[in-house]
């Protein structure tokens, strides 16, 4: 079939663009590497895993910061974020001026249509990276995404002060293009924020109270790491510097854009304020601590991080109780049914037992009824 044909091209210039790649006859120029990540979310499996496994495979080997220098630039192409300067940048990456670059015509993956695709192709790119790339990108969507949402102008700026849920007589000087936009950078925004509170860019064991516990554990170190080869013991060391590292900048430099960020979502009343809540409330729960020492001048922005912080795990728990009620719920009906089919005799049993009863001869019958 036609369709058939069609994958067969796309496999083919999969497996060609790679070889290419690999043997340095053309380079990683404009929007070719994120033409790559949009195959590896192909609506055919076999299109899609020869370009994960080229992808993450030998091209990543022969270049291993391709991820690291595409991440946030990623975001901003498959969204479809064309007015923002990342992406004019991304579009002229290695062109030198000659204006001839690869684009990303025919692919469409923003909207709420191609998130979980868009996440699935973040979550690839950040299972491929070490903790130091992990920690380098997050800094960069701090400064260049959440702190680009702060600026006077630009779509980001736009965005969180001019929601989406306003209508149209709210904005009479925009127009179905500048809609488009806000709509795009929009899910810029969105996207940043699931990443940023996803598990796959936490830095080292992944885990809040892992991070609490560094201090503790390495009054063990002297005693534990001596015994291991040096290999282990420097990975150690370094897991821990990492994870100190990443807690200090988000402390430093995260929660106070946050905080800015989140006064002017409260005051264009931003669906986006919900994510953001959420993000902050993550940090919260990790460092409470250090978040506690951070905004010791400001309590009202502190009273209201814990209150949402209480909210949410409020919430979290009504959520496991409905869960865990309702599948006690459906344990009890189950064992019921059994219970009553235990004790219920079927019809089809009923006259098995009476066929199989044999009959009163009429002599013995007719004695019976003498005798009474």
């Amino acid at each position: 079939t036609q369709a058939s044909r069609f994958e067969l091209v796309r496999k083919h210039a999969v497996l060609l663009l790679s070889t290419l790649l690999l043997q340095d006859y053309i380079k990683w120029r404009g929007l070719l590497v994120h033409r790559f990540l949009a195959a590896t979310v192909d609506s055919c499996d076999e299109v899609s895993k020869l370009a994960e496994t080229s992808l993450c495979g030998p091209l990543l080997s022969k270049q291993q910061n391709l991820f690291l220098n595409n991440f946030v630039e990623a975001i901003f192409v498959l969204n479809g974020c064309t007015a923002h300067p990342i992406y004019a940048a991304a579009v002229s990456n290695g062109d030198n001026g000659s204006g001839l670059a690869v684009g990303f015509e025919g692919i469409k993956l923003s909207g709420p249509d191609g998130k979980n695709r868009r996440l699935w192709i973040y979550r690839m790119m950040l299972s491929h990276m070490s903790d130091e790339e992990k920690i380098s990108v997050t800094a960069r969507l701090a400064k260049e995404v959440l702190g680009g949402a702060l600026e006077s102008k630009g779509d980001l700026s736009i965005a969180c002060k001019q929601p989406l849920t306003l209508s149209p007589e709210q904005t009479p000087n925009s127009s179905s293009t500048s809609r488009r936009r806000r709509e795009n950078a929009t899910n810029v925004m969105s996207d940043t924020f699931t990443v940023l509170t996803s598990p796959w860019i936490r830095v080292g064991r992944g885990s809040a109270s892992a991070d609490a516990e560094d201090d503790e554990e390495e009054m063990n170190d002297a005693a534990v790491i001596p015994n291991g080869p040096a290999a282990a013991q420097m990975a150690v060391v370094k897991g821990r510097l990492l994870s100190k590292i990443s807690r200090k900048h988000l402390i430093e430099t995260v929660v106070p854009i946050l905080c800015r960020l989140k006064g002017v979502l409260e005051d264009s009343r931003s669906p986006l304020l919900k994510d953001l809540v959420l993000y902050l409330v993550d940090i919260f729960r990790a460092y409470k601590v250090e978040v506690k020492e951070l905004l010791a001048g400001d309590p009202t922005l502190l009273q209201e991080i814990e209150y949402d912080t209480r909210m949410f795990e409020k919430k979290r728990r009504e959520e496991m109780t409905s869960v865990a009620g309702g599948a006690l719920s459906v344990r009890k009906a189950v064992s019921v049914r059994k219970a009553l089919s235990a004790r219920k005799t079927p019809s089809d049993a009923r006259t098995k037992i009476a066929s199989s009863t044999p009959p009163i001869h009429p002599i013995v019958a007719l004695t019976t009824g003498s005798a009474n």
